[in-house]
């Protein structure tokens, strides 16, 4: 059973050479034989038609068996046929060989005797005197009457035996090309199916979890860009291998700082029973605060999975826009107030309403205001504006903090990033808010952008139409 790819193709190469060549050759051989013997009864057929004329015209021909025996002997030379001349009763006369001396005196029995004979021109291959040959007779007439028969033949033995040789000569070449084509079509196959036979090695390390394998490629043909694709879909599943495990050590890393800060409050309550009771209430609203912390890490990772699941879902009805800006900034003026930091709201009056959902809106207000704050220092100053054109409303957080590298600016939208090594864990978080502020601005139809310069702040700008849709 043919099951491999390689054999397939072998075949492919090797069948139709087994299988045409000795047909067409054979072909073109039998169309020889016949264009040749064909031709031959056409030479023979030329050459007794003036013999025959000849005779007719010299009546001591068939009267005479010397005289026919010495007309014959002058023109043999001159002929590689066989002529014999026959009288009425189908009686040999004369013959251009000699050999054919016993035989003259006797009858020749043949059907085509008698077909020429009876006036008709018979022609063909078939048994001769001695061997198979190719024949022509002719009637010889006189006075209108049928006085005996002229034969030429041509041995086809020697050429019988030339097309035989033939014949296997092109079995013998066949057999070559055979035995050269199967070495090509190995050769060819071999070329094709060794990079795929590595793709499936590499593919099986890959599901093994070695990420670094690689499949040369040596050909610009379809299975080199197949390898290539390979190469890049491998590469990807490094990076996106890499940034899995980052990923987890990012939420490790997350969760686990509030479980350390509450398992130390919880023992520093338990060793100090009779402590100051504000000092414990403090440390219980620690606890309570890095409790609501876990719920939210939680509740974020929950949020992912079901928008890994399925699409963003969005509620809209129409919001104002400016209400929502205002009532963002204020939860924030605390945190200011006790950041040192001050908050500007530049919002117009005339801002018009949108159709989008409040909730979501509110959450990248949050997100983008929270990294600001997060990341200015004591005595910078946090901007909130919105604009307007023709089509969106533009809403943009601007601070004055430490910005961001430009090689980071193509990364910060990215899920699970978490910034320069060099920030302070704390201030790194898990890398979800600026890809859930991205996917929910788009999910709008809108779009969202950062500009940043290290030392001098970043500003993030996003837009919802006006007329969102559906």
């Amino acid at each position: 059973m043919i099951q491999t790819l390689r054999v397939k193709l072998v075949f492919s190469h090797l069948v139709p050479t087994l299988l045409l060549l000795p047909i067409l050759s054979l072909y073109l051989l039998y169309n020889l034989e016949g264009f040749y013997t064909q031709s031959l009864l056409q030479q023979l057929g030329n050459q007794s038609r003036l013999l025959r004329d000849e005779v007719e015209r010299n009546t001591a021909l068939i009267s005479s068996p010397n005289t026919a025996q010495n007309f014959l002997s002058t023109i043999a030379p001159l002929t590689d046929s066989r002529v014999i001349l026959l009288s009425r009763d189908a009686t040999i006369l004369a013959s251009t060989r000699v050999e054919d001396a016993p035989r003259v005196g006797s009858q020749f029995e043949h059907p085509s005797i008698g077909q020429a004979l009876r006036g008709e021109t018979a022609q063909g291959i078939g048994p001769g005197l001695s061997t198979d040959v190719a024949y022509v007779v002719l009637p010889m007439r006189q006075d209108n009457q049928v006085v005996g028969a002229l034969r030429l033949s041509y041995e086809v033995a020697d050429v019988r035996g030339q097309f035989d040789q033939l014949r296997w000569l092109i079995l013998g070449g066949t057999l070559l090309t055979a035995l050269l084509a199967l070495g090509l079509a190995l050769g060819l196959a071999t070329t094709i199916t060794r990079p795929l036979h590595q793709l499936s090695e590499s593919a099986r390390r890959i599901a093994a979890g070695n990420y670094r394998t690689r499949v040369r490629v040596n050909s610009q043909d379809e299975v080199g860009a197949l390898a290539n694709s390979f190469n890049q879909m491998v590469q990807q599943l490094e990076e996106a291998e890499h940034a899995r495990e980052r990923q987890l050590a990012a939420i490790v890393h997350e969760l686990a700082r509030p479980l350390a800060g509450m398992r130390a409050a919880i023992e520093t309550v338990r060793d100090s029973a009779g402590a100051d009771p504000e000092m414990r209430d403090t440390l219980l609203d620690g606890v309570g605060e890095e409790l609501g912390r876990l719920e939210r890490l939680i509740g974020t990772l929950q949020g992912l999975q079901r928008r890994a699941l399925r699409p963003i879902q969005l509620n809209r009805s129409e919001v104002s826009l400016e209400r929502v800006i205002r009532a963002s900034a204020a939860n924030f003026e605390p945190i200011a107030s006790r950041l040192g930091i001050g908050l500007t709201v530049e919002v117009p009056h005339a801002l018009p309403e949108i159709l989008a959902d409040e909730d979501r809106v509110i959450q990248v207000l949050t997100n983008l205001l929270d990294n600001a704050f997060k990341f200015t220092p004591r005595g910078g100053r946090v901007t909130l504006q919105a604009s307007e054109d023709t089509q969106n409303v533009w809403v943009s957080v601007a601070d004055t903090g430490v910005g961001i590298a430009p090689a980071e600016l193509t990364h910060v939208f990215q899920q699970f990033y978490r910034g320069d090594e060099s920030r302070p864990p704390e201030k790194r978080g898990m890398g979800l808010g600026l890809a859930i502020c991205r996917e929910i601005v788009v999910a709008h139809g809108g779009k969202i952008q950062v500009e940043s310069q290290r030392g001098h702040g970043t500003r993030f700008t996003f837009s919802i139409p006006k007329q969102s849709t559906t």
